[in-house]
């Protein structure tokens, strides 16, 4: 017969493969929630889709009376407040007990705070009630900045890469700034049995989960390269795209497909291979299909011939994407009569996504929010001959910010997609690092000094008279 457990969320797990969670309410009643690995419940939470809870929840900050600045805020609004803002944790119970479960408890203290004898009182207490309500999506953002430090870049690399990189970042998140306190087992129990933790609530959960991840190597995290979603690849080969879908098509099919198009248009060698592949193709295809004597109109290049070339050409391909070889090279490798008029081509080159601005702003930050930092905005050049002003997009920021780098699906498939090379002069100049006044450097050491004499001085003590 099982304890008696306390309120809070528990994980069971054998081996650190499949686990078990367990959720106990305030009333003491006990939901069991048949898991995954780790690794597949840790990405299912990053990609849950909060939007319409979060529209509902963000919706009340923006309008809700409680919250407009005044001197004197009445009781009523925020009893009016609550009466739209608890019902809302509802669309939860169902669709993310364990999100449910989380709202509930920071809601507890939150409603019952007591009067501190402030006249906005009220606006502080709803706004408690608000981010116990936002606690779920805030804590999947933190988590999706982990993600992305952690798996975005290392489908190719080791756990002790993904691991390495994260404790690099924040040392200690895992093991250390966030212990995991073990029950231990019930007296007279077998050795390697049930392991249960006793976690807070959802975010000890996922550092509990992430840390049984990394405990094994069989499953590892990566994200699709179409959808940019994070998923866990089904076997041990290299994994470009997720096995889902995004607008309706599978990613694996349109991820390859748009993953040539990028290539080709990034780099004026893979596009000239391109160029050649269908003029050949085509020319194989009319010979093929030429009636008696019409063969005798058109260049002698038969199937047999294109099938030969191309499995040269792949290979030359294959070496020059691997850097074994020159672009200049790779397209002499592959123009057999000399059908290309020159052999230089240019290729567009993105920084490392770990050296970019917005890696910087995570870094810096695990709950960096890009809508806090990125909005769009009016620029004015006037060293331009006739200054105009300039409408700035947050998504060209953003990408300017990832140092060019955005998902399959950004660039091809969005309805209205950013072009890379628009505003680039004047984005160039907004993240140019800029130099520091002199003035305003002068005016920060005089304030460091200050405040350095102030605190080392000690002042005589005033005799009351």
């Amino acid at each position: 017969m099982d304890r008696k457990r306390k309120p809070g969320i528990y994980l069971l797990t054998d081996a650190g493969d499949a686990v078990e969670l367990i959720l106990v309410w305030l009333d003491g009643r006990e939901t069991r929630l048949r898991g995954q690995s780790p690794a597949e419940e840790l990405v299912s939470f990053v990609n849950f889709d909060f939007s319409t809870y979060r529209a509902s929840v963000e919706r009340l900050w923006e309008e809700h009376d409680v919250f407009e600045e005044r001197d004197e805020v009445p009781y009523e609004d925020y009893v009016d407040f609550t009466r739209q803002a608890l019902p809302l944790a509802e669309q939860l119970a169902e669709i993310a007990p364990v999100a449910y479960w989380d709202v509930l408890h920071y809601l507890g203290p939150a409603t019952k705070m007591l009067y501190d004898g402030k006249s906005i009182f009220p606006s502080r207490k709803a706004l408690a009630v608000l981010n116990a309500l936002r606690h779920p999506y805030f804590i999947q953002n933190r988590l999706r900045n982990l993600f992305e430090i952690g798996f975005a870049d290392f489908e190719r690399g080791t756990q002790q890469d993904r691991f390495r990189m994260l404790e690099d970042t924040w040392p200690g998140l895992i093991d250390r700034a966030f212990p995991i306190r073990f029950l231990p087992e019930p007296s007279g129990a077998p050795v390697g049995t049930v392991r249960e933790y006793a976690l807070d609530d959802l975010y000890e959960l996922c550092l509990a989960e992430l840390s049984l991840y990394f405990q094994q190597d069989r499953r590892r995290i990566a994200r699709c390269e179409n959808c940019w979603r994070y998923f866990v690849p089904r076997t041990e080969a290299e994994s470009r795209y997720c096995y889902g879908e995004m607008d309706g098509k599978p990613c694996k099919q349109e991820g390859a497909k748009r993953m040539r198009r990028f290539r080709a248009e990034t780099d004026e060698a893979l596009a000239a291979y391109e160029r050649l592949r269908r003029r050949l193709e085509e020319r194989a295809n009319r010979l093929e299909l030429a009636g008696p004597g019409g063969e005798n109109h058109l260049i002698p290049f038969g199937r047999t011939q294109y099938e030969a070339w191309l499995d040269g050409a792949r290979e030359a391909k294959k070496a020059y994407q691997a850097g074994g070889i020159s672009a200049e090279e790779f397209l002499r490798r592959i123009d057999v009569d000399g059908e290309l008029d020159d052999y230089k081509a240019a290729r567009d080159t993105f920084p490392a996504p770990g050296q970019t601005p917005w890696r910087d702003y995570i870094k810096r930050d695990m709950d960096f929010v890009p809508g806090k930092r990125f909005t769009d905005m009016l620029y004015l050049d006037l060293s331009a001959d006739n200054p105009a002003w300039t409408m700035i997009t947050a998504e060209e920021q953003i990408r300017k910010a990832r140092g060019g780098h955005a998902s399959l699906h950004d660039r091809y498939g969005a309805k209205d997609p950013v072009d890379p090379k628009a505003h680039a002069k004047e984005l160039e100049e907004m993240f140019a690092p800029r130099e520091p006044d002199p003035q305003v450097e002068l005016m920060k050491r005089l304030i460091a000094e200050a405040a350095r004499i102030s605190m080392e001085t000690v002042w005589p003590e005033e005799d009351g008279t």
